[in-house]
């Protein structure tokens, strides 16, 4: 896998998030009450999705922002904006500073081009996430050692009874219960088989409320999220907007339960599960965001408004939750669009010879007529007689034949916009439109495939109306360059009179210039002297 694979999908994903992020804390903050916990909690899986998923959707807009310095073509145009910031700030850096800094920029500055310091951050990214995946087995082993170590026995008798009654009328498998001692808080622990841990000293009216607790969020899935938290800041260890979010997600997963847990109770009962909280947060120690367990502890003013909610049992705003599911969905999927679209130019076809019957252009006016033809053209971009303010026309005999050219300049005696050659006959050989042609930059030849050979037929059926000789030399074609700036792309298009382009004696016989984006059009076209007079 090429490392640019791996930036491509790092720092899209680390910028996407990332401003998601910054996002959810003015919601968590300002709108709790109107949004709920629930919607939280779904903008969190959300960001999470972006972050693990190295998935990507066409975008028809983010070409315009491709550099023209990062020709590398596996470097979408996100990571390619980063690539030449960097190189410009190292750049600027090794040439203006001195001492060791300057050193390290040069170095650094070389090594942007011959892919050593790509390649060593590559390193350096796998073995953090090496480091903290291993971290993180270790926290949990050394956890669930410790709990088996302490464990005292499973629940039995009326408590048990409770419990399973209770899991029935909250549609929840029973997982099994142990107490265990010492223990400060009560968790659901493990992922793929999930079992309860209650601490010995529990008295059994706290117990069901706190078997309740873990029991809804084994229903919700918290065990899971877990999972996805940990998978998050493993692969994005670099990022610390990332662990805050674990850190966040995880409050807001706590909230999300007592809310499923008070949704049945009255005012009494949510006033005894408030005391529970409140004391589960005075022993102050929980599972860390690196193991795999959850924990009722929350402390100072989150465990405040933390048993206000419980007390108060505020409902949602049932719309404004439904608009930011709608909206955040649809920004996830805008998050995804980072990739170019696929092209697959075309050119107009079906049109006409130019000169069907012949008829000898004799005279300059006669010649500037058919120029009016040839620029309407709408492989040509359709262009008016008029868009030029000076028309200039002359005859020569070269080639073995009488030909004609005519220019559109921008003034008198100006610069040169476009200009064709064609004979008498009307054979049209030649045109360049150098207002197209300006101001690209020429970058790695990635157009290719379908979209190469669809392109290649247009061109032979334009040259088959225009010269029809010609096109029957243009037997097998390749691309020699491609220009790119922004969202303008080119390529240069070559055909051969042999079926094989790479044969040695193989002659290019029509050369073409064609920008492919943003839309298809033809810039330049020259066609070998020997098919000029249209008998191939």
């Amino acid at each position: 896998m090429r490392s640019a694979v791996i930036y491509n999908y790092l720092i899209e994903a680390n910028i996407m998030a990332t401003i998601a992020i910054l996002l959810m804390i003015p919601l968590r903050r300002f709108l709790r009450r109107q949004l709920g916990n629930t919607a939280l909690c779904f903008g969190w899986l959300l960001v999470a999705l972006r972050l693990l998923l190295p998935v990507t959707l066409p975008n028809p807009f983010i070409a315009s922002i491709r550099s023209p310095f990062a020709a590398d073509a596996a470097i979408r145009p996100i990571a390619g904006q980063i690539k030449v910031r960097l190189t410009d700030a190292l750049d600027f850096l090794a040439f203006r500073t001195r001492g060791p800094v300057a050193k390290v920029a040069d170095r650094a500055y070389e090594g942007m081009y011959n892919a050593n310091l790509p390649i060593l951050l590559v390193k350096v990214w796998l073995a953090g996430a090496a480091a903290v995946a291993l971290w993180f087995l270790i926290a949990n082993i050394r956890f669930r050692l410790k709990l088996r170590a302490d464990r005292i026995e499973p629940i039995s008798g009326q408590l048990e009874a409770q419990y399973l009654a209770m899991c029935q009328a909250r549609g929840v498998k029973p997982v099994p219960v142990y107490f265990t001692d010492p223990l400060p808080s009560a968790c659901l622990v493990g992922v793929f088989r999930p079992y309860i841990v209650l601490p010995l000293t529990a008295s059994p009216a706290d117990a069901i409320r706190v078997l309740t607790h873990e029991i809804c969020h084994l229903k919700n899935g918290d065990h899971l999220w877990s999972l996805l938290r940990l998978a998050c800041c493993a692969v994005h260890w670099f990022n610390p907007f990332v662990w805050l979010a674990a850190g966040m997600s995880r409050t807001d997963a706590e909230l999300r339960c007592d809310d499923r847990v008070i949704h049945d109770m009255d005012a009494a009962e949510r006033q005894a599960y408030a005391n529970v909280l409140v004391l589960a947060a005075s022993r102050r120690t929980s599972p860390g965001v690196g193991v795999l367990a959850t924990g009722m502890t929350m402390t100072g003013r989150r465990l405040k408004e933390r048993v206000a909610s419980v007390l108060e049992r505020i409902r949602p705003l049932r719309w404004l939750t439904v608009t930011f599911a709608v909206m955040a969905s649809a920004c996830l999927v805008g998050a995804f669009a980072t990739s170019e679209m696929a092209l697959r130019p075309r050119l107009l076809t079906g049109v006409s010879e130019l000169n069907p019957e012949q008829t000898r252009i004799a005279d300059e006016e006669a010649a500037k007529d058919f120029a009016r033809q040839v620029w309407a053209l709408p492989q040509l971009g359709g262009r008016s007689f008029d868009q030029a303010p000076v028309w200039e026309a002359w005859d020569e005999e070269d080639m073995d034949t009488e030909v004609w050219f005519v220019n559109a300049l921008d003034g008198e005696g100006g610069y040169v916009l476009f200009d064709m050659g064609f004979t008498v006959e009307g054979y049209l050989f030649g045109l360049s439109d150098y207002k197209r042609l300006d101001n690209y930059y020429a970058a790695e030849v990635t157009f290719g495939g379908e979209a190469a050979e669809a392109l290649a037929e247009d061109l032979r059926a334009f040259v088959r109306a225009v010269c029809p000789g010609a096109a029957e030399t243009m037997r097998s074609f390749r691309i020699p360059l491609e220009y790119q700036n922004g969202d303008r792309r080119a390529v240069d298009v070559a055909f051969y009179d042999s079926e094989e382009p790479g044969d040695d004696n193989a002659e290019c016989s029509v050369y073409f210039t064609v920008q492919i984006a943003p839309e298809t059009v033809i810039t330049y076209y020259n066609i070998n002297h020997g098919s000029v007079n249209g008998n191939g």
